[in-house]
């Protein structure tokens, strides 16, 4: 597996984590999840039950984006993959110059998360929620997601794809466990960190208008071949042995 492909796919969890509309939330969520409430007396249930919330509500949303990457590359099968990388391409450059705000798209800002209204607190809910997030939370996980499912396509077998999937969950879902895991002390961190998240979100509209444009112009394909090239030998051995004992095809 291309390891700058698998850097690029935990940093973009992370700027998904980073964005203005997840961010500030995220105590919420992890309130809302596991009965937990922030006193001056500390988080009001044990540290125990947040975290295996959190566990639940990331393997919720990581299970949403291997089932979307799954059927985009059953659709890979049919469609022509240099067709699909210049309409990707273009979709990423809309996004980035939404989120540099140079255009406002009023469509990426609808909200459209599912309410999960449970009475009692569990663990199905906490699962089912992290998957009414990855599918609804469109404005906020939407472009950096669609950059890993563009790159996805462009990889060679669909373990590889999935590999990356995988990375992108635990990059937007290590910072979301680390929160879980310090959830009193990281609240007051957080609030302090909303002044940095313009900057954040320019720094990924950049990206993805470049990624965007080297899509469009068939270069992404040279750089991905650039950096297979740097890849360690050990990462291919790895996944010939993985892909073996779980009898997958890399050449599919």
């Amino acid at each position: 597996m291309n390891m700058p492909l698998l850097i690029l796919a935990f940093g973009a969890g992370m700027l998904s984590f980073l964005s203005p509309c997840v961010l500030p939330l995220v105590p919420i969520y992890l309130g809302y999840l596991s009965g937990a409430a922030v006193t001056p007396e500390g988080v009001t249930v044990p540290r125990g039950q947040v975290m295996s919330h959190a566990l639940v509500f990331v393997a919720g949303f990581t299970t949403i984006f291997v089932a979307i990457w799954s059927a985009l590359f059953a659709l890979t099968q049919f469609i022509d993959k240099f067709w699909l990388a210049h309409v990707s391409g273009v979709i990423l450059i809309i996004f980035g110059v939404n989120m540099l705000g140079i255009i406002k798209l009023p469509f990426l800002y609808r909200d459209t998360r599912v309410q999960l209204r449970m009475n009692e607190l569990g663990y199905p809910r906490s699962f089912l929620t992290g998957m009414a997030f990855a599918a609804g939370w469109t404005p906020c996980v939407g472009p950096m997601l669609s950059l890993i499912l563009t790159a996805a396509t462009q990889t060679q077998t669909a373990l590889e794809g999935t590999a990356l999937l995988l990375v992108y969950s635990a990059g937007l879902g290590v910072p979301f466990l680390l929160t879980a895991f310090a959830l009193d002390t990281m609240v007051m961190r957080l609030r302090n960190f909303n002044k940095y998240l313009r900057p954040i979100e320019m720094v990924s509209g950049a990206i993805l208008i470049l990624v965007g444009i080297m899509l469009v112009t068939d270069r992404f394909q040279v750089l991905n071949a650039y950096f297979y090239q740097l890849t360690p030998a050990f990462i291919f051995e790895f996944e010939e042995t993985f892909a073996r004992i779980m009898g997958i095809s890399l050449n599919q």
